[in-house]
């Protein structure tokens, strides 16, 4: 099966997680032996690597349950013992599977992190109620990382008018929560407001070295690091778009930096910030969870040279003009059916290689009641995008885009 093909097939029979923090091109093969290397987070050894539960592997549809109790068998074995699932992920599937699988395990052998779904709260009341159920679905009695979970304009008010922070302080005085933070996806300037606000154990930023500098994530995280809140990065390979690097992007890590995939270059970097005590990935895979397992096991720090590197793949990303998705899915399910990340990621490897046909091929492939010009702009999809894309228009520039090369081919 070629490449391209994969991509979309695995986008739409994974609702667009199955190839996020997926192994990078040109995998090495490494013997998997010992444990990944931990960071003190207060007195707590925490490993390098943790494992995310929005990306989980599907089949038919639903969460293959048997695939994640191998994975995280194979991530327990060699010391990946932090979780993080949320009550929304998978649609509402993600607790209640991670919560049987680790019932298996000793629960001081294993860190469990989950997150209050702002955007769910119609009432105070809706904060414990909603936090009891996550624990009955987890199977557990305490959290040992809870988070508001994205804290941006679009919750902001949810957050204050409902004493979010108050209510989840109190439970945690009751010993239910043991380190209490936020996810972010907002602005400088609102982030300053949070931090100062209140005092946090830890924060969950998206970052990446793609968007370190493009969308001012070095700004967030030294407001975080000026703080003393310890962060827990998301998105480290930007949704799989980093294990995807094409043309002359591709060929500067190829040659530069040989030792490297694509994924372990991004994760290596994102590891190599000092207030970083933990590296969260999406794996939808064994492979994937191997790869990067060995990536730590095996950690090399980044150096000077590397970061030069990064520079010169960072500059070349930015001149294709790609629509800012890290295909989190949040936008989905679209009302009218529309395979909103499988379309932004074929635009976007369009950008990135310029292969009309191939674009234009793979976007004929989806489902006529999925594509772009299906959109009735009800505005739903970015009302719960964290990157605040202005979705519908951007589905129609991708649908005007799809019609200009068309025209072009029938002319050639």
């Amino acid at each position: 099966m070629k490449r391209r093909e994969f991509i979309v097939g695995s986008l739409l029979a994974a609702g667009g997680a199955a190839l996020l923090g997926s192994c990078g091109s040109g995998t090495k093969k490494r013997k998997s032996t010992g444990q990944v290397p931990t960071r003190k987070f207060q007195n707590l050894d925490i490993p390098l690597l943790s494992m995310g539960c929005m990306r989980l592997p599907v089949i038919n549809g639903k969460i293959d349950v048997a695939q994640v109790e191998k994975m995280t068998d194979y991530a327990m074995r060699h010391g990946v013992n932090y979780f993080d699932t949320a009550y929304m992920y998978h649609g509402g599937e993600s607790e209640p599977t991670m919560g049987k699988v680790l019932s298996s395990y000793k629960r001081s052998n294993f860190f469990l992190a989950t997150k209050n779904p702002l955007r769910a709260l119609n009432s105070k009341d809706d904060v414990r109620r909603i936090f009891e159920d996550q624990l009955k679905r987890c199977q557990t009695e305490y959290f040992d990382f809870y988070l508001a979970h994205n804290i941006s304009v679009l919750t902001i008010d949810n957050f204050r008018n409902f004493d979010v922070y108050e209510e989840l302080t109190k439970i945690k005085q009751e010993g239910k929560i043991r380190n209490l933070g936020f996810s972010y996806h907002g602005t400088y300037e609102l982030l300053q407001e949070v931090v100062a606000q209140h005092p946090w154990d830890f924060a969950q930023i998206q970052l990446n070295y793609l968007d370190w500098t493009a969308m001012g994530v070095n700004k967030n995280y030294e407001v975080l690091t000026k703080a003393n809140i310890p962060v827990l990065p998301m998105t480290p390979l930007r949704g799989g778009a980093l294990t995807r690097l094409t043309g002359s992007a591709k060929k500067v890590l190829a040659d530069e930096a040989p030792d490297d995939t694509q994924a372990s270059f991004g994760l290596r970097w994102v590891a190599a910030r000092e207030n970083v005590f933990t590296v969260l990935s999406g794996m939808s895979s064994l492979a994937q969870l191997q790869e990067n397992t060995e990536t730590f096991i095996n950690y090399r720090p980044f150096t000077k040279k590397e970061e030069e590197i990064v520079e010169k793949i960072v500059a070349i990303l930015q001149k294709h003009g790609e629509i800012n998705c890290t295909t989190c899915n949040y936008c989905q399910d679209c009302p009218r059916g529309i395979a909103i990340p499988a379309i932004f990621t074929l635009y976007n490897d369009y950008k990135a290689t310029g292969k009309i046909d191939d674009f234009i091929r793979d976007y004929d492939s989806l489902d006529e009641r999925a594509k772009a010009d299906k959109c009735i702009k009800c505005g739903l999809c970015s009302e719960h995008c964290p990157q605040l894309l202005d979705i519908p228009n951007l589905l129609a520039m991708v649908d005007e885009t799809v019609r200009n090369l068309r025209s072009k081919q029938t002319v050639a």
